[in-house]
């Protein structure tokens, strides 16, 4: 069963593979901070619905879940009847697969006939969605390799740059059980499991192995990594850790990318639903508010 998970929330890319047109504004992203989310009109999860002359937008600004009950699948519900979408994209897969990737096709079918429609998240709910009134989709993510390459053209140390982005999937598999921390003697075989998937494609390749990622730890903070109670809180972008610098980067180019493919998208069909997490939106939401007006909100807090 294929996974969307938040590794690919850390990585991203520079230009979007496929798109018709040149953005259609040269307003960029913000750089993400909690603050900056804070100063959202309401907290996710939100539906924000844009309107300008005969382009419509539907941004459900969601919090991950797997549960079919939580709000986040009642607004991607809504949105479909709001918006009436002509085109959707959704989180965690590359665009650069192009129209109806095969493995988000075979497992929307499949999620379609389980029992719990909504288990896999609400990506690939928004597919079975899609799906049923035969819509065009995308993924809205760059290719690891296009951030990656990015991040060392902005000056990151390759180390810095490919380690940064194991947090997002490390705390992905403490959250599902499959380890409780850096001590579990489950850690390293997980670790190196995540880092040789992500590290296949890049170049030039990275140190995929444990060790390696244990002396960087080292050398970063000073600190051994099972001895470090707050490991994890360096994925978030307000801690200042070994990665901060890193995330704000992965999201902030991952996030242009996603604006780029909005701006094209509503160059082409018009009509937009984009289901991601909630928050992308406050990223561009000022970009998204001078090219489109303010949104109508539903949902939210």
């Amino acid at each position: 069963m294929i996974k969307l998970n938040r590794r690919l929330a850390l990585l991203g890319g520079l230009s979007v593979a496929g798109c018709a047109s040149a953005p259609s504004s040269p307003a960029t992203v913000s750089e993400f901070s909690l603050a900056l989310q804070g100063r959202l009109p309401r907290q996710p999860p939100l539906l924000a619905v844009f309107e300008h002359g005969d382009q419509t937008l539907g941004f459900v600004a969601a919090r991950h879940a797997i549960d079919g009950g939580h709000p986040t699948f009642a607004l991607v519900r809504t949105a479909f009847d709001e918006v009436q979408p002509r085109a959707v994209i959704i989180e965690g897969i590359e665009t650069a697969r192009g129209e109806w990737p095969r493995p988000i096709l075979e497992e929307a079918r499949r999620l379609k006939a389980a029992p719990d429609p909504a288990s896999a998240g609400e990506a690939l709910y928004t597919a079975q969605l899609a799906m049923e009134r035969d819509l065009p989709l995308w993924g809205g993510e760059p290719s690891d390799q296009a951030i990656y390459a990015a991040l060392l053209a902005a000056g990151s140390d390759p180390q810095d740059a490919f380690y940064a982005s194991l947090f997002g999937p490390l705390e992905q598999s403490r959250r599902e059980g499959d380890i409780t921390g850096p001590s579990d003697p489950r850690f390293d075989p997980v670790f190196e499991r995540w880092a040789r998937w992500s590290a296949r494609d890049l170049k030039p390749q990275p140190d995929a192995s444990v060790g390696a990622f244990r002396a960087w730890y080292r050398d970063r903070t000073g600190l051994d990594l099972n001895a470090d109670p707050n490991w994890l809180a360096s994925h978030d972008p307000d801690y200042a850790g070994p990665v901060q610098r890193e995330n704000k980067l992965h999201m902030k180019i991952r996030d242009q990318h996603l604006l780029d493919l909005i701006r094209s998208r509503l160059d082409t069909h018009r009509r937009v639903l984009v289901v991601y997490g909630g928050s992308h939106i406050a990223t561009m939401w000022n970009p998204l508010v001078r090219q489109l007006g303010q949104p109508h909100l539903i949902g939210g807090a």
